[in-house]
């Protein structure tokens, strides 16, 4: 068979013929179900009073579904859009840039034991909090005792499973948590239950420290709602980063200013606004007219972004991709010729030439941190006649029959994801591999997930260590896993406990070679992220610009050198 890279009309025409899709109302932002977003767009809150004018503010849209923040969950807990703003006004003990590596920030130096079992932090002295309190190791500690309650309805596994006496805390059997140690005002020390390499970069970096002096009065029960007064409550949202917050109102706007007294030095923007401008569109009307200033640009306004003479427009290497989970212990995957051929069928590099307008590449590994790819991978170029080939292997075996049909779910309620799908259905038609297309919203997607009612199930997917990897291949139960293969799960454990980088790497470069020979999931795309910056906008970096995209975990260490001019 002739290989041919399908048209963007091919495409269209493949989405509009051929699909076969179940549709439900709802929307799920990169991998969390979360609440669809009011549409309508809102005006502008008046600069606060002796803060600044509108020359002087930094705009951003949000995407938050509530149009606030939660500075006090201290993980993402509800869309990763709260964290950007909760990264500005909070501090965490220390931040990645674009490369994963740390950044200081209330911690000015760290040391990990020989056995990777104990973190000590050393805390800068100059750090106070927006109401002029001092910041001590006190409050660090306190933070974590607040997360570990169970009460919060956080849930913090990486915590709880790890630290040293953090399970019984968090179930309420122990009152003290022997795992968090202040010796002095400035000196944090963390202790697990037993070795785990990158503890700190898994787990600290979700941590925005909060003010002891004012939660240890405050009660988990009026946080825990969405919308909760406490939520929209200054004295609540006092941080130490560099801006303070001042007001927020639910599905509009949050608007933060600069703290004067930042520790990391006094930020150039007077005044930063998150406003809930409605749909894309009216976002995209926003950024023509100059009235939103930073833009996590959709793939399908990047062709009309670039045309506009009041805006750059930044293409940025993201360390997110997207993969098919496949059920390979149903009888219609369970042999990996099958999964194979599944690979080769799909012309990943038509859809990103097209579909995507070259925002994509074929990725081949679940591995999505660049600097710990293995090489050497098989890249499963497409391919049909290879796919067909190995179908024809397998139903010669009596381990695939042509009559399958394969239930494909995802959540992405997008037009571009239907017409994803869609060719999807067609490339695997094409080699004989029938497919019924399901989409389900958020909630009803994890429970098809979770109950293995999907023989591949499209997902979004990113972590920011590569041990971070460890729990979803081998402690998670069947179907919020994709793999339990023996060797491969001693493999993952043992790179907890391997300390030297250059022996962790030669293990994860195994780990990746085995799962690219045996497909127990299917890794699918990687994608370039497209951020839109009103010409006025300075001070943007690599990290400012990868962190509009990759925010769930890593801080923005250059926001005071954020700037805009008349």
């Amino acid at each position: 068979m002739e290989k041919r890279k399908l048209t963007r009309r091919d495409f269209m025409k493949i989405s509009s013929a051929t699909a076969v899709s179940v549709y439900v109302a709802g929307l799920l932002a990169a991998c969390a179900p979360v609440a669809t977003p009011s549409t309508t767009p809102v005006a502008a809150p008046a600069a606060a009073a002796g803060v600044a004018s509108a020359a002087d503010t930094l705009t951003f849209a949000t995407d938050s579904p509530w149009g606030t923040f939660s500075p006090f969950r201290p993980t993402y807990q509800y869309g990763y859009s709260s964290n950007y703003i909760a990264m500005l006004t909070h501090s965490r003990l220390f931040d990645l840039d674009h490369n994963n590596e740390p950044k200081a920030d209330l911690a000015t130096e760290w040391t990990v034991s020989d056995d990777a079992t104990v973190y000590t932090f050393k805390l800068r002295q100059d750090a106070k909090w927006h109401d002029g309190q001092p910041l001590t190791a006190k409050d660090v500690a306190s933070t974590v005792k607040f997360m570990m309650t169970k009460a919060t309805n956080i849930n913090p596994t990486r915590w709880t499973s790890n630290l040293k006496g953090g399970q019984a805390f968090y179930d309420g059997t122990a009152t003290e948590l022997t795992g968090v140690e202040i010796p002095d005002d400035y000196t944090v020390i963390f202790t697990l239950e037993k070795p785990a390499i990158g503890w700190h970069f898994a787990a600290i970096t979700d941590l925005q420290i909060l003010p002891d002096h004012i939660f240890k009065d405050v009660k988990p029960a009026d946080i825990v709602e969405h919308h909760a007064p406490a939520w929209y409550t200054p004295e609540l949202n006092i941080g130490s980063g560099p801006f303070k917050f001042v007001q927020a109102k639910r599905d509009q706007f949050v608007e933060i200013v600069r703290n004067d007294d930042y520790y990391g030095g006094k930020p150039k923007v007077a005044r930063i606004l998150y406003k809930n401008f409605g749909t894309a569109d009216t976002q995209f009307i926003a950024l023509q007219k100059g009235e939103l200033d930073v833009w996590n640009v959709p793939q399908d306004f990047y062709e009309q972004a670039k045309q506009l003479p009041n805006v750059d427009v930044h293409l940025v290497d993201r360390s997110y991709i997207r993969v098919f989970l496949l059920n390979y212990e149903s009888p219609k995957l369970a042999d990996k010729r099958v999964r194979q051929a599944l690979a080769y069928a799909i012309d990943r590099q038509g859809l990103c030439d097209t579909l995507y307008s070259g925002l994509c590449k074929p990725y081949n590994s679940y591995m999505e941190i660049g600097s710990w790819l293995a090489p050497n991978l098989n890249q499963y170029e497409y391919n049909p006649d290879k796919a067909k080939e190995l179908l024809a292997a397998a139903q010669a075996e009596g381990k695939w029959d042509p009559n399958n049909e394969l239930k494909l779910v995802w959540y992405y309620p997008d037009a571009l994801h239907k017409d994803i799908m869609a060719a999807v259905q067609q490339n695997l038609a094409q080699v004989g591999v029938k497919v019924q297309l399901q989409f389900l919203e958020g909630t009803s997607a994890t429970t098809a997930q979770t109950a293995c009612e999907f023989d591949m199930y499209y997902q979004g997917w990113g972590f920011s260590f590569p041990e971070d990897y460890n729990s979803f291949f081998t402690d998670a139960k069947r179907c919020t896993t994709p793999w339990d293969d023996p060797e491969a799960t001693e493999l993952f454990k043992k790179t907890v406990t391997t300390v030297d980088e250059k022996e962790r790497r030669a293990i994860h470069n195994q780990i990746q070679v085995k799962l690219n020979e045996e497909l127990p999931m299917l890794p699918f795309l990687q994608f370039k992220g497209v951020a839109a910056l009103n010409k006025r906008v300075g001070g943007f970096d690599d990290d400012a610009l990868w962190h509009l995209f990759y925010q769930w975990n890593n801080g923005y260490n250059n926001a005071v050198n954020w700037s805009v001019s008349a």
